[in-house]
């Protein structure tokens, strides 16, 4: 049985539109069986949208974009960003496209493990980091995510405090050496490191 960072799911595609609000909107997208969170906007992703930080004119990275509701809004919030959304998954990147191609916004979207398919630096990425894929995974994700951000940049990673984030804001503090972890909301918290 495939999951949701697996590269390929089982079973045929069949889009269904559902409704998310964050960032003081309120928009449908395209989502599907074998894609994270399918049915609704999870609490940590909410908390991720809501409370990003994005500089003007910004180059930001939706690293595990799945259905690409991150980089949807926040291009529609920040129309002068360069906005990339990327995700290991041929699925979630079919229905990243088509949320895109909904919205009229001009998000690149890319297959890819990581950064194996972005040469590009970033001003921030925003990473709410895929649990299944286990611990090993996530943290070359994290360290992948540190060596695209340019100098001043920001890795915003939203996890369950008691449920492994606390290990990843370690993980973030090793890394950056330093982290934030002041924005919270229902048990989740978003750890930002700063590259110096």
């Amino acid at each position: 049985m495939s999951h949701y960072y697996d590269a390929k799911q089982d079973g045929e595609l069949k889009p269904k539109k559902i409704a998310v609000s964050a960032r003081g909107t309120r928009i449908e997208l395209w989502s599907g069986a074998g894609v994270f969170s399918k049915d609704y906007l999870d609490d940590g992703t909410k908390l991720l949208i809501d409370t990003a930080v994005i500089p003007q004119g910004a180059k930001v990275h939706d690293l595990g974009c799945g259905i690409g509701v991150v980089a949807v809004i926040i291009k529609l919030a920040h129309p002068d960003a360069t906005v990339i959304a990327s995700d290991v998954s041929e699925r979630a990147i079919e229905l990243a496209k088509m949320n895109m191609r909904l919205h009229k916004t001009d998000v690149h979207v890319r297959l890819s493990d990581g950064y194996a398919s972005i040469p590009e630096m970033f001003d921030v990425i925003l990473f709410n980091p895929p649990y299944v894929a286990g611990r090993e995974t996530i943290y070359r994700l994290m360290q992948e995510a540190y060596d695209h951000l340019a100098p001043g940049g920001t890795l915003q990673l939203v996890a369950r405090h008691n449920k492994g984030g606390e290990t990843l804001g370690k993980r973030i503090m090793e890394l950056f050496g330093n982290t934030d972890d002041s924005r919270r909301a229902r048990g989740y918290r978003v750890y930002v490191g700063t590259k110096e």
